[in-house]
């Protein structure tokens, strides 16, 4: 009896799980380095020139394997990566490598000699520029909509990067590796099949289509916003003081000029009379995304609002114009009135001083962190950097940690050469905590009382 033959065989699936793996890991270092040129360059758009970095994964999986299908199967697999491993995006990230797979997939359909330069080339050019209108579907904030113009421009800069690096530099690099012996050259498969295909890519598109609609639904926001923490009189807004007038405002999101419209959240937050010391705003989304706003910025940014996006119950909120773009903030559930967060910093320093989160929103980033109540998402300053600024004293060795235990000691040179080793804020209700970790998730000191440095 002839042994069963399967489409894909152990070395496709091994080859798609393998490919998913490493873009899944090195999408996360594309995405820091998209960031650093945006901040740099400073206009919206930058970091799209790496889009194609992300697609070439998946366009190196139709090669290597000459399958139909191959492209969506791998954009799924390094979705669940990208996802697990701590993706900022969450659940979208999943939706947008899905779409990417599907129309890497489209892309080399019609050609059937799948190692054709311009199969590349169009396949990675159309799965690069689907993540920008992708995330364009899901931007909830109104005036986070780019123009259709701008939009078009980004979308060409995505195209472009998936052409060159999904498509040129991917199309090489595989030539390359057949031409050293490092993968065998397969001939092309024979085709899925007349019926089989079609229903592969309806499965696909549906699974796409139900993603999006689940992300939809589950990425908005309540139809209240809860205001909360230190507060003499706690609420909801807008079930009690809904007459709270809106305003007109601006500000600047990724370098961009938005407009729009929202109640102011000064106005929002004295109506619950926050306590005296009170010292920010923690603003909390649906997603389990937080940040802050300082009280002083809530007093002196007269743009800072709450904005609304549908009416009734299908309404959901948004915190707008905000000084620094991590504090724009979706599908808000609450609003929390914390307490004054500061850290004594002391010992062998020039300029000793309490580290102050506040002072250092702009230079933190975000990971995920288990300090015993499950694995959250915590944001956190390099602790090098803070402790640089105090300028410590020459013959100054150790940085020590106290907790409610026994303290711990870090060679000062490493903490100051690891930017890698921060300060993390945790809020827990209306109080703050810190800890020391790693960005890769270790945890090296909770609670975190006090540092000196020896």
């Amino acid at each position: 009896m002839e042994k069963r033959r399967y489409y894909y065989s152990t070395r496709d699936l091994l080859m798609m799980a393998a490919l998913a793996a490493l873009g899944g890991v090195v999408s996360t270092y594309v995405n820091a380095i998209g960031d650093l040129f945006q901040s740099v360059l400073g206009f919206a758009g930058t970091t799209q020139w790496a889009a194609g970095l992300h697609v070439v994964w998946l366009t190196l999986a139709v090669g290597l394997t000459r399958k139909q299908g191959a492209g969506t199967i791998t954009g799924l697999l390094k979705g669940g990566v990208e996802l697990l491993t701590g993706n900022t995006h969450g659940l979208l990230v999943v939706l947008v490598d899905i779409m990417a797979g599907l129309l890497v997939d489209l892309g080399f359909l019609p050609f059937r000699k799948k190692d054709s330069l311009l199969a590349y080339c169009l396949a990675g050019g159309l799965a690069s520029a689907s993540n920008v209108f992708v995330f364009q579907l899901f931007a909830a904030l109104p005036a986070d909509t780019l123009a259709f113009q701008a939009m078009l421009l980004v979308g060409g800069v995505a195209a472009l990067s998936g052409v060159l690096f999904a498509g040129v530099v991917g199309w090489a690099l595989l030539n390359g590796l057949r031409r050293a012996g490092v993968v065998k050259d397969q001939a092309p498969a024979p085709a899925m099949g007349r019926r089989l295909y079609p229903v592969f890519l309806v499965v696909a598109a549906l699974l796409t289509v139900a993603l999006t609609l689940f992300l939809r639904q589950a990425l908005r926001g309540p139809a209240t916003v809860e205001i909360a923490g230190a507060v003499a009189a706690p609420y909801e807004y807008p079930t009690q003081h809904g007459d709270i007038p809106e305003i007109s405002g601006e500000g600047r999101l990724n370098e961009v000029t938005r407009r729009f419209t929202g109640v102011p959240l000064r106005e929002i937050i004295d109506r619950a009379g926050p306590q005296e010391g009170a010292g920010m705003i923690l603003i909390e989304a649906s997603d389990g995304y937080t940040f802050f706003v300082s009280m002083d910025e809530l007093r002196q940014n007269h743009n800072l609002a709450l904005s609304v996006q549908g009416e009734g119950e299908d309404a959901s909120y948004s915190v707008v114009g905000a000084e620094n773009s991590k504090a724009w903030v979706r599908s808000v559930t609450r609003l929390l009135v914390v307490g004054e967060a500061r850290l004594s910093v002391t010992g062998a320093l020039e300029q000793p001083m309490d580290y102050d989160p506040e002072a250092w929103q702009f230079g933190m980033d975000s990971t995920q962190l288990d300090l015993g109540q499950g694995s959250k998402k915590y944001q956190g300053a390099p602790l090098g950097a803070a402790l640089n600024q105090m300028e410590p004293r020459a013959g100054a060795e150790t940085v020590v940690l106290y907790t409610d235990g026994e303290p711990l000691r870090l060679p000062l040179d490493e903490v100051l050469a690891d930017k890698d080793v921060r300060l993390f804020t945790a809020f827990h209700g209306a109080d703050v905590s810190f800890a020391v970790a790693r960005m890769n998730g270790q945890v090296l000191a909770y609670p975190v009382t006090r540092i000196e440095v020896e």
